[in-house]
Protein backbone atom coordinates (compact mmCIF):
# COMPACT_ATOMS: atom_id res chain seq x y z
CA UNK A 1 0.00 0.00 0.00
CA UNK A 2 0.80 3.30 -0.21
CA UNK A 3 0.40 5.93 2.83
CA UNK A 4 1.11 9.84 2.56
CA UNK A 5 1.05 11.90 5.74
CA UNK A 6 1.05 15.65 5.88
CA UNK A 7 3.24 15.53 2.86
CA UNK A 8 4.52 19.66 1.81
CA UNK A 9 6.97 20.60 -0.99
CA UNK A 10 7.47 23.62 -2.08
CA UNK A 11 9.80 25.13 -5.07
CA UNK A 12 11.26 28.63 -4.12
CA UNK A 13 8.30 30.30 -2.87
CA UNK A 14 5.90 28.47 -4.43
CA UNK A 15 4.13 26.03 -2.02
CA UNK A 16 3.17 23.29 -4.76
CA UNK A 17 2.10 20.64 -1.64
CA UNK A 18 0.29 21.48 1.14
CA UNK A 19 0.24 19.37 4.28
CA UNK A 20 -1.71 16.38 1.52
CA UNK A 21 -2.87 13.12 3.53
CA UNK A 22 -4.42 9.70 1.79
CA UNK A 23 -3.92 6.14 1.00
CA UNK A 24 -4.18 3.72 -1.17
CA UNK A 25 -4.57 0.16 0.31
CA UNK A 26 -3.18 -2.68 -1.19
CA UNK A 27 -4.68 -4.13 -4.31
CA UNK A 28 -6.93 -1.13 -4.44
CA UNK A 29 -6.46 2.15 -7.35
CA UNK A 30 -7.10 6.00 -6.37
CA UNK A 31 -7.15 8.44 -8.78
CA UNK A 32 -5.86 11.83 -8.17
CA UNK A 33 -7.60 14.24 -10.60
CA UNK A 34 -6.97 18.06 -11.22
CA UNK A 35 -5.59 20.74 -13.52
CA UNK A 36 -2.32 21.34 -14.61
CA UNK A 37 -0.13 23.25 -11.69
CA UNK A 38 -1.55 21.70 -9.34
CA UNK A 39 0.51 19.31 -7.92
CA UNK A 40 -0.21 16.35 -8.80
CA UNK A 41 3.29 15.74 -10.87
CA UNK A 42 5.21 16.50 -7.97
CA UNK A 43 3.53 14.78 -5.20
CA UNK A 44 3.76 10.98 -7.93
CA UNK A 45 8.22 12.19 -7.79
CA UNK A 46 7.73 12.12 -3.96
CA UNK A 47 6.31 8.88 -3.67
CA UNK A 48 8.64 7.80 -5.81
CA UNK A 49 11.07 9.03 -4.27
CA UNK A 50 12.49 11.91 -6.94
CA UNK A 51 11.97 14.68 -5.18
CA UNK A 52 12.67 14.99 -1.18
CA UNK A 53 9.89 16.31 0.87
CA UNK A 54 9.32 19.50 2.69
CA UNK A 55 7.65 18.13 5.43
CA UNK A 56 5.60 15.33 6.42
CA UNK A 57 6.22 11.21 5.56
CA UNK A 58 5.72 8.37 3.11
CA UNK A 59 5.26 4.44 3.70
CA UNK A 60 5.20 2.21 0.64
CA UNK A 61 3.79 -1.48 2.31
CA UNK A 62 4.28 -0.01 5.89
CA UNK A 63 7.69 0.32 5.28
CA UNK A 64 9.17 4.06 5.25
CA UNK A 65 10.17 5.59 2.00
CA UNK A 66 10.48 8.74 3.29
CA UNK A 67 10.80 10.70 6.91
CA UNK A 68 12.88 13.48 8.41
CA UNK A 69 15.93 12.65 8.32
CA UNK A 70 15.67 9.48 6.27
CA UNK A 71 14.66 8.91 1.96
CA UNK A 72 14.59 5.56 0.68
CA UNK A 73 16.18 5.46 -2.66
CA UNK A 74 13.80 5.71 -6.05
CA UNK A 75 14.97 1.73 -6.96
CA UNK A 76 14.57 0.39 -3.38
CA UNK A 77 10.67 1.77 -3.81
CA UNK A 78 9.77 -1.52 -5.74
CA UNK A 79 7.52 0.85 -7.65
CA UNK A 80 6.84 1.26 -11.43
CA UNK A 81 6.36 4.89 -13.07
CA UNK A 82 4.33 5.64 -16.08
CA UNK A 83 5.67 9.31 -16.97
CA UNK A 84 3.76 12.08 -18.64
CA UNK A 85 6.31 11.50 -21.46
CA UNK A 86 7.43 7.95 -22.67
CA UNK A 87 11.16 8.30 -21.71
CA UNK A 88 12.28 4.99 -23.65
CA UNK A 89 15.67 3.82 -24.22
CA UNK A 90 16.29 5.63 -27.41
CA UNK A 91 19.35 3.03 -28.55
CA UNK A 92 17.16 0.06 -27.62
CA UNK A 93 14.07 -2.03 -29.48
CA UNK A 94 10.65 -1.56 -28.45
CA UNK A 95 10.98 -5.48 -27.64
CA UNK A 96 14.53 -4.47 -25.54
CA UNK A 97 12.65 -1.55 -24.22
CA UNK A 98 9.83 -3.37 -22.58
CA UNK A 99 12.33 -6.55 -21.32
CA UNK A 100 14.55 -4.39 -19.60
CA UNK A 101 12.89 -4.88 -16.16
CA UNK A 102 12.72 -8.34 -16.88
CA UNK A 103 16.68 -9.16 -16.72
CA UNK A 104 16.19 -11.57 -13.70
CA UNK A 105 13.33 -14.13 -15.28
CA UNK A 106 13.83 -16.70 -17.32
CA UNK A 107 14.46 -15.68 -20.79
CA UNK A 108 11.37 -17.94 -21.97
CA UNK A 109 9.07 -16.22 -19.23
CA UNK A 110 10.50 -12.64 -20.60
CA UNK A 111 9.71 -13.71 -24.09
CA UNK A 112 6.35 -14.55 -23.15
CA UNK A 113 5.58 -11.73 -21.13
CA UNK A 114 6.97 -9.47 -23.40
CA UNK A 115 4.93 -11.34 -26.31
CA UNK A 116 1.44 -10.26 -23.63
CA UNK A 117 2.35 -7.17 -23.23
CA UNK A 118 2.68 -6.88 -27.22
CA UNK A 119 -0.79 -7.62 -27.92
CA UNK A 120 -2.63 -6.58 -24.88
CA UNK A 121 -0.98 -2.92 -26.11
CA UNK A 122 -1.39 -3.31 -29.91
CA UNK A 123 1.83 -2.93 -30.98
CA UNK A 124 2.67 -6.46 -32.07
CA UNK A 125 4.98 -6.17 -35.56
CA UNK A 126 6.52 -3.17 -34.01
CA UNK A 127 8.81 -5.08 -31.33
CA UNK A 128 12.15 -4.68 -33.83
CA UNK A 129 11.40 -0.99 -34.20
CA UNK A 130 13.34 2.12 -32.20
CA UNK A 131 11.33 4.94 -30.79
CA UNK A 132 12.31 7.64 -33.27
CA UNK A 133 10.36 5.26 -35.66
CA UNK A 134 7.34 5.01 -33.61
CA UNK A 135 4.55 7.94 -33.30
CA UNK A 136 3.85 9.40 -29.77
CA UNK A 137 0.94 7.17 -28.87
CA UNK A 138 2.86 4.08 -29.54
CA UNK A 139 5.51 5.69 -27.79
CA UNK A 140 3.20 6.16 -24.96
CA UNK A 141 2.10 2.08 -25.71
CA UNK A 142 5.89 1.05 -25.29
CA UNK A 143 6.10 3.13 -21.89
CA UNK A 144 2.84 1.41 -20.74
CA UNK A 145 3.85 -2.47 -21.47
CA UNK A 146 7.49 -1.13 -20.25
CA UNK A 147 6.56 -0.40 -17.01
CA UNK A 148 3.62 -3.14 -16.43
CA UNK A 149 6.31 -6.00 -17.76
CA UNK A 150 7.94 -6.54 -14.23
CA UNK A 151 4.58 -6.70 -12.37
CA UNK A 152 5.40 -4.05 -9.70
CA UNK A 153 3.75 -4.20 -6.45
CA UNK A 154 2.96 -0.20 -6.44
CA UNK A 155 2.33 1.28 -9.77
CA UNK A 156 2.17 5.12 -10.28
CA UNK A 157 0.67 7.04 -13.81
CA UNK A 158 0.85 10.05 -14.34
CA UNK A 159 -1.04 11.12 -17.28
CA UNK A 160 -0.50 8.14 -19.35
CA UNK A 161 -3.25 8.12 -21.94
CA UNK A 162 -3.09 11.77 -22.76
CA UNK A 163 -3.64 12.62 -26.36
CA UNK A 164 -4.47 9.17 -27.52
CA UNK A 165 -8.04 8.80 -29.63
CA UNK A 166 -10.97 7.57 -27.49
CA UNK A 167 -10.76 3.94 -28.87
CA UNK A 168 -7.48 3.46 -28.29
CA UNK A 169 -7.66 5.61 -24.81
CA UNK A 170 -10.56 2.90 -24.00
CA UNK A 171 -8.95 -0.69 -25.11
CA UNK A 172 -5.68 0.79 -22.71
CA UNK A 173 -7.73 1.71 -19.59
CA UNK A 174 -9.26 -1.60 -19.95
CA UNK A 175 -5.85 -3.34 -20.03
CA UNK A 176 -4.92 -1.00 -17.02
CA UNK A 177 -7.47 -2.31 -15.11
CA UNK A 178 -7.22 -5.54 -15.73
CA UNK A 179 -3.22 -6.24 -15.26
CA UNK A 180 -3.79 -4.28 -11.61
CA UNK A 181 -6.50 -6.40 -11.13
CA UNK A 182 -4.93 -10.15 -11.94
CA UNK A 183 -2.09 -8.60 -10.07
CA UNK A 184 -3.45 -7.20 -6.78
CA UNK A 185 -1.66 -4.19 -7.85
CA UNK A 186 -1.61 -0.77 -5.62
CA UNK A 187 -2.44 2.11 -8.12
CA UNK A 188 -1.78 5.77 -8.05
CA UNK A 189 -3.51 7.35 -11.65
CA UNK A 190 -3.03 11.18 -12.15
CA UNK A 191 -5.02 12.30 -14.45
CA UNK A 192 -7.11 16.03 -15.35
CA UNK A 193 -9.67 14.32 -17.31
CA UNK A 194 -12.89 13.11 -14.95
CA UNK A 195 -13.94 10.53 -17.88
CA UNK A 196 -10.87 8.29 -17.41
CA UNK A 197 -10.67 8.99 -13.65
CA UNK A 198 -14.05 7.35 -13.21
CA UNK A 199 -12.73 4.60 -15.83
CA UNK A 200 -9.74 3.96 -13.56
CA UNK A 201 -11.86 3.95 -10.01
CA UNK A 202 -14.15 4.78 -7.92
CA UNK A 203 -11.85 6.69 -5.66
CA UNK A 204 -10.94 9.83 -7.12
CA UNK A 205 -9.05 12.62 -4.70
CA UNK A 206 -9.13 16.30 -6.35
CA UNK A 207 -5.95 18.04 -6.06
CA UNK A 208 -6.19 22.01 -6.62
CA UNK A 209 -3.21 24.59 -5.49
CA UNK A 210 -1.48 21.87 -3.53
CA UNK A 211 -4.67 20.79 -1.74
CA UNK A 212 -6.64 17.59 -1.31
CA UNK A 213 -10.29 19.74 -0.98
CA UNK A 214 -12.80 17.50 -2.21
CA UNK A 215 -13.36 13.80 -1.95
CA UNK A 216 -15.51 11.53 -4.66
CA UNK A 217 -16.60 8.33 -4.12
Amino acid sequence: MIEVRELSKSFGDVRVLDHVTFNVPASDSLVILGPSGSGKTTLLRLIAGLEIPDQGEIFINGEPASEPGRVLSPYRRGIGFVFQTPALWPHMTVAKNILFGLNGMLKRDASNRLDELLVQTGLTGLEHRYPSQLSSGQARRVALARTLAPKPRCLLMDEPLTNLDPDLKGQLLAMIKKNVGQERTCLLYVTHDAEEARGISERVLVLQNGRLNKIIS
